[in-house]
């Protein structure tokens, strides 16, 4: 396990897209998290209202406990710039041959298979720290509720993150070592994930038939926050049947993956 992971970083450490790619992730999460309030008082000081009831300078979007839902609702849209990395990076495996020589190296399909997740593993939990850190700052700077309950309050959403992000990121995987190439895998994702599939569950009108899809259950697992500042009800918490769903397609992707390395003449 230590060589697969070794193997794996050594590819990520010298290869400048992994580099773009994610300081463009980051950069563009942090201008969002830092803009939210300024773009709030921008809306206030212009008049704005919401129904004119609320003040948007007063919406605590980066109060605790609030901040924790917040945030990881608003990064789960940049997940796709992940996506791209993993796309590029199974692809240019197959295209370059690389996976061919690692397997005559001495690496299994499976650990093949396997150096991919380290991979995945390893994008989500460093995106996931970032949001630990820019929820801690965030809230620390605009929270006036400090207390230790306050603050751990919603943090299972941050648990929630990495599932969603693990989950989608395999989904790229897949697709990517399915169709082979970059473009083609990348305009499938987009595809499917923007139209396809919210065309398909746009037209079903029983809710839990429209969960079962895989990008659906992904999204379940963090709903829309921000209602509840128009005073509307939201589901302000982690549903089991959401995580059981998306753990289920993890467990149906890894296995179609493996099917397909296993069968295919590399």
């Amino acid at each position: 396990m230590k060589r697969i992971i070794r193997i794996e970083l050594l590819k990520v450490q010298s290869y400048s897209t992994f580099w773009i790619l994610t300081s463009l992730y980051f950069l563009i999460l942090l201008s969002i998290f830092f803009s939210g309030k300024f773009f709030l008082d921008f809306l206030a000081r212009k008049g704005e209202s919401l129904g004119d009831i609320i003040d948007p300078s007063g919406i605590p979007i980066y109060d605790f406990p609030d901040v924790w839902h917040n945030i990881t609702y608003v990064a789960g849209f940049l997940k796709f710039i992940l996506a791209i990395y993993v796309i590029i990076s199974i692809t240019n495996e197959i295209n370059y041959g690389t996976i061919r020589q690692n397997i005559m190296n001495g690496l299994s399909r499976w650990d093949f298979l396997l150096s991919k997740l380290v991979l995945v593993c390893f994008l989500s939990i460093i995106s996931t720290l970032f949001i630990i850190a820019a929820g801690f700052i965030l809230g620390f700077i605009y929270s006036g509720n400090r207390e230790i309950t306050d603050i751990i309050t919603y943090m299972e959403f941050i648990p929630a993150y990495l599932l969603q992000i693990t989950a989608y990121l395999i989904f790229a995987l897949f697709i990517g070592l399915l169709i082979k190439r970059t473009g083609l895998s990348m305009g499938l994702l987009f595809l499917y994930t923007l139209i396809v599939e919210p065309i398909i569950t746009f037209r079903i009108k029983t809710d839990w038939i429209k969960g079962l899809f895989p990008l659906k259950a992904i999204n379940n697992l963090i709903r829309f926050p921000f209602k509840k500042y128009a005073l509307r009800e939201v589901q302000d918490y982690i549903a089991w049947d959401d995580t059981l769903i998306v753990s289920v397609y993890i467990i149906i992707f890894i296995s179609l993956m493996y099917l397909i390395l296993k069968k295919r003449d590399l």
